[in-house]
């Protein structure tokens, strides 16, 4: 199919899995899961139903890193950079309608910047 062509798989692949290490990172106990939680209201607990939270992550982290994948591959690095910074404003903007304090929208869009940024650097490296 031509809208594939000359994607990179295996960097698909690797940055669609960087981004997913990174978060769980990311919004662990250790990263800024503390924060964010107490700055978005969102309490997680042991056994709590994650099924459909990690599967649409799953796929939703693919679709960007084939996203990613795509405009690199003809080059389109300028349009890619402002979709990602139009996406993390528009995602900023929902968590504050949300009434997120600042701090969680914050941690919200570092993370979407990392993983694109781990997936753009996965093009560059493979």
């Amino acid at each position: 199919m031509e809208l594939f062509a000359g994607v990179s798989w295996m960097a698909v692949v690797l940055g669609a899995i960087a981004a997913f290490v990174a978060g769980w990172f990311w919004y662990s106990p250790k990263g800024f899961y503390p924060g964010w939680s107490e700055a978005t209201g969102v309490q997680h607990d042991k056994g709590d139903a994650m099924g459909a939270a990690f599967g649409s992550l799953v796929v939703g982290l693919i679709l960007l890193s084939l996203f990613v994948s795509v405009m690199m591959a003809r080059g389109l690095c300028g349009p890619l950079v402002l979709g990602i910074l139009a996406f993390t404003v528009m995602g900023y903007s929902n968590n504050a309608f949300k009434k997120h304090k600042a701090y969680g929208r914050t941690v919200d869009a570092g993370s979407w910047l990392v993983s694109a940024g781990l997936m753009i650097l996965a093009n560059w490296l493979v």
